[in-house]
């Protein structure tokens, strides 16, 4: 926000001496003007202040030890199924305990994750459901389903990345992506929050030279499958070793993660290590990692790639993506 002028204090409220009485009558009118219209400035900006959330009331800031809980407790009941929100399965559980964190009660978070799953005829897991209609089908009290949709709100801004809320390029960088991203996976069945992830690890949250000038978001070469335009530049490859290549250009964000969809569906080699088949992002991410996609290695030679996906994942929550296309 941009501040204009310095506040000086009592002196910033002195009347200069120039005031006569005659005046008088007039600068009272001006002056309940004034307040008036400042009183309506203030109003409207409350207003919009708790319609945004921003009050410190508002919002739940719950531990790193509880939202790691959630998530990992989430994603061990979603996994062969469907991507739950941990935010969503933690909302009621706050409600169910009065607002308190409690990281021994996997029984019941057993039970609340899976009343989200919907079942067709065949018993077959076919969608997720809603928090509204989860929190009826438990038999919540109605301040408890009251309590449970509040809750859903006040932690929506509680990421494991605590600085991701006050960073606006990487918020524009994520909100940039992940509507084509949601596109990509209705078409080619990638997980938004493993193209997403992708395009910030491959990229450096958009700030590489080849995503910045040519907008590859994912490192992709242009090999002799490819017949559009391409550039040769120099690039990293395990973080070390510099090479030389040529890459696939475009012309904006969206077609770079179209062709990332294409991309990965075309090549035989992720389809046999059944990235498509996966319902979570954990097991696409996995996928990813055996079919070769990224050869990065840690210090004892095991490959990382998924880990480090799964991690830009888990800081940004960026599962809650998944949920939202498979609900």
């Amino acid at each position: 926000m941009n501040v204009i002028g310095t506040y000086k204090g009592i002196e910033n409220y002195k009347k200069p001496n120039r005031y006569n009485k005659k005046k008088k009558k007039n600068n009272k009118k001006k002056i309940k003007f004034t307040s008036g219209f400042s009183i309506l400035v203030l109003i409207t900006i409350i207003s919009l202040i708790v319609m945004s959330g921003i009050f410190v009331k508002d919002t739940i800031n719950l531990s790193d030890e509880s939202i790691i809980y959630y998530i990992n407790e989430t994603d061990k009941l979603s996994k062969d199924k469907l991507q739950l929100s941990w935010q969503e399965v933690a909302a009621i559980d706050l409600a169910l305990n009065n607002g308190k964190e409690k990281l021994n009660n996997q029984d019941e978070i057993k039970k609340i994750s899976e009343s989200f799953f919907k079942y067709d005829k065949d018993k077959k897991i076919s969608g997720i459901k809603t928090l509204k209609s989860v929190v009826n089908e438990l038999g919540l009290k109605s301040k408890e389903r009251k309590k449970a949709e509040e809750y859903l709100v006040k932690i929506k801004n509680n990421y494991l990345n605590r600085d991701l809320i006050k960073d606006e390029n990487k918020m524009n960088f994520i909100s940039d992506v992940s509507e084509e991203a949601k596109k990509s996976y209705k078409e080619y069945n990638i997980l938004p929050s493993v193209t997403i992830a992708q395009a910030i690890l491959e990229s450096g949250w958009g700030e590489s030279a080849l995503s910045l000038e040519h907008n590859n978001l994912f490192g992709i070469k242009a090999d002799d499958r490819w017949n559009g335009k391409k550039v040769n530049m120099e690039t990293k490859e395990n973080h070390e070793d510099v090479i030389q290549g040529y890459f696939r250009a475009y012309q904006n964000y969206e077609e770079s993660i179209k062709d990332h969809g294409k991309f990965l569906s075309e090549n035989n080699r992720y389809r046999d290590k059944g990235i498509f088949d996966k319902k979570t992002y954990g097991g696409q991410t996995q996928a990813l990692e055996d079919a070769g996609y990224a050869t990065a290695k840690n210090e004892d030679g095991e490959l990382v790639y998924a880990d480090l996906l799964t991690n830009v994942i888990k800081n940004n929550n960026l599962m809650l993506y998944d949920t939202e296309v498979q609900r």
